[in-house]
């Protein structure tokens, strides 16, 4: 005979019960979380902002300024998401690089840092490659990424960073501005900052030979999880070619309503949602130089400043676990 009714009923009372408890334990467990976050945020900066005091540009300013202010904090990632190393690696180790760089052909040169369609394999060096060419720069990155994970708050929700890591390859991504006076178009037109434009300068390059894209990046997020060192090995001049970061302890002060889209020079990009804001408003934008390297989470958002200088990066990719 199979189980009486009465049992069947007592079975799925008690896993009902024990779907409740579960269910109300997790909401406990994220009021609590919410609750530090709040204090967190309060304690370091301004209290959270509501839509209207969002789109004041002083607010913004204020909540940038509060974040980019200490950007060589390591201690900030988990909440910021980036931190920045200045003159992390000695000139003689980034001329080293950049002199395997300039063997390259100038037609694969100017296509690292492109697109995937159309970026040679040259661009993209091994695994073997960073261990056997550049030893003393991976031991340089791997004490830093050991010092990140030490110093960086274990609880933090948005830490991302876990316990273990590997710098598994990674590409060179250069900035090849046009001749003058072509190389302001992308600061005049907000189409040049599109995805859309993106892609068709990808095709134009992949189809023509010639360097349209010059590695022109608009807001994205590299996805992972893998994280970013991002090192400076050529750089025609500080103030331009620079990246511009998202900061995350400053953008949750005004959460957006639907969160995918984003405003760039005065254009609202992507598919769906608002952010409260314009998103340059609160970038942080270090002016880098050769030998600099700046660590990003996976899920930062960053864009490329302009493509009026020249500039030339390692980036190393962090799988961490």
């Amino acid at each position: 005979m199979g189980p009486s009714f009465p049992l069947l009923s007592a079975i799925w009372q008690y896993a009902l019960l024990a779907l409740l408890i579960s269910f109300a334990y997790d909401r406990h467990k994220d009021s609590l979380r919410n609750q530090y976050y709040t204090l967190e945020f309060q304690r370091k900066g301004p209290r959270l902002m509501t839509k209207k005091e969002c789109l004041v540009d002083k607010n913004l300013d204020l909540l940038r300024k509060k974040s980019c202010g200490n950007i060589e904090d390591v201690r900030t990632v988990g909440e910021r998401g980036f931190v920045l190393f200045r003159n992390l690696v000695p000139i003689n180790q980034t001329r080293k690089i950049r002199k395997v760089v300039e063997n390259f052909r100038p037609n694969d040169r100017y296509r690292c840092g492109c697109n995937t369609a159309i970026e040679p394999v040259i661009c993209r060096p091994s695994d073997r490659w960073f261990y056997d060419e550049i030893p003393d720069t991976m031991r340089i990155l791997e004490a830093t990424m050991r010092r990140i994970q030490s110093q960086t708050t274990a609880n933090y929700r948005y830490s991302k960073l876990g316990k273990k890591f590997s710098i598994q390859s990674g590409e060179f991504s250069g900035i090849n501005p046009w001749p003058y006076p072509f190389q302001y178009i992308n600061e005049i037109s907000e189409y040049m900052d599109s995805m859309k434009s993106q892609e068709l300068r990808v095709l134009l390059t992949k189809y023509t030979g010639l360097p349209m894209h010059q590695g022109r990046h608009g807001w994205h997020q590299d996805g992972g999880p893998i994280h970013k060192f991002f090192l400076v090995v050529r750089k025609e001049d500080p103030e331009h070619a620079n990246l511009k970061m998202m900061p995350w302890d400053a953008y949750r002060f005004c959460q957006p309503t639907e969160s995918a889209e984003y405003r760039s020079n005065g254009g609202w990009q992507g598919e769906s949602g608002y952010y409260y804001f314009d998103i340059e408003k609160i970038t942080c934008m270090p002016h880098l130089e050769v030998g600099d390297v700046v660590f990003f989470r996976e899920d930062v958002y960053h864009d490329t400043q302009d493509v009026i200088k020249d500039r030339m990066a390692l980036i190393f990719n962090v799988v961490t676990a």
